[in-house]
């Protein structure tokens, strides 16, 4: 996580790697050893406390947790921490994070109803693998109250957006101009500083991070943040790659955010190089992904598709 997190870590937060200690000093590496599956970690306040923790679903791992190894109820395994690394989590807590270390929920103990992962996804088949374009999908970068909030800054502080055109390189000058050839939507700069920063942050502690991971590539650059609408037979944006032209060659990686999803239908991410899938992230995630791929945004048959987008560098 960036050290611009704050020191209350959040849902959609992936985990700081951590080095944990048991009553006889054998160490484990939270990253190294606990990912891939499900997990729980509480923060017990006391003995009783961890000595009332529920029992664990078949195949979780949970972990009882403090700055001191408390025997904890069967099926849990005791573990001390860093007090600072332990206060980010909050005392008195059960969370739920996911294969990838992700914060998803929490519950104050003792929780009656803890949380549970939802059922796992299918395996994809090794032909559909073969066609899956190299796309990065980040959950929860944005809150789903926060998504429509900036719906509303959009529709509203911003008048909707303006028509989103192209620049045109001619006689040596470019020029900007609609082309409903190449896409037809609607856009606008945010118009609010602070909602800008509280995006900035987010993607600092949510999808730098997962960039650096992933791709192996340091963010030193961004472009500014953009809010979409995709309108009804209106909102489309053909094949395209993002940095073809010379005013957009520093482009590295391209970020959009879904702010809506389930009232519009179309508007899918499709990657025609890597097959005919179409990538449509829930709310609030991202979709990452090189600027050199082809990509385009299907049409959008019903509703409005909100989107946020940048460019990385």
């Amino acid at each position: 996580m960036s050290a611009a997190a704050a020191e209350r870590w959040l849902p959609g937060d992936r985990l700081p790697d951590a080095r944990l200690r048991d009553a006889e000093g054998a160490g484990l590496s939270l990253h190294a050893e606990c990912a891939g599956a499900p997990l729980w970690l509480a923060t017990p306040a006391d003995p009783a406390a961890a000595a009332a923790l529920p029992p664990p679903p078949a195949g979780m791992l949970a972990l009882c947790l403090g700055t001191s190894a408390l025997t904890a109820a069967p099926g849990w395994r005791a573990y001390t921490a860093d007090p600072r690394w332990l206060a980010a989590l909050g005392a008195g807590v059960l969370w739920l994070a996911d294969a990838n270390l992700r914060l998803q929920v929490a519950r104050a103990l003792p929780a009656g109803e803890p949380p549970l992962p939802g059922d796992p996804a299918p395996a994809l088949l090794p032909a559909q693998t073969l066609a899956a374009a190299p796309v990065l999908q980040i959950p929860d970068v944005f809150e789903r109250d926060f998504c429509a909030e900036l719906i509303r800054h959009l529709d509203q502080d911003c008048g909707g957006g303006d028509a989103s055109g192209v620049l045109v390189l001619e006689n040596g000058e470019q020029r900007f101009e609609l082309d409903p050839s190449v896409k037809l939507r609607r856009e606008s700069f945010p118009r609010d500083a602070a909602l800008d920063a509280r995006m900035h942050e987010r993607l600092l502690r949510r999808a730098l991070p997962e960039i650096a991971r992933v791709f192996q590539f340091q963010v030193a650059r961004r472009d500014p943040f953009k809010l979409l609408a995709y309108p009804e037979g209106a909102g489309y944006f053909h094949a395209h790659r993002d940095n073809e032209t010379p005013d957009v060659a520093y482009r590295r990686f391209a970020l959009s955010v879904n702010l809506n999803s389930g009232a519009y239908e179309g508007g899918e991410f499709r990657y025609p190089e890597f097959g005919p899938h179409l990538y449509s992230p829930p709310v609030g995630s991202a979709l990452v992904f090189s600027c050199s791929l082809l990509h385009e945004v299907r049409p959008v048959r019903r509703g409005t598709r909100y989107a946020m987008t940048t460019f990385l560098s």
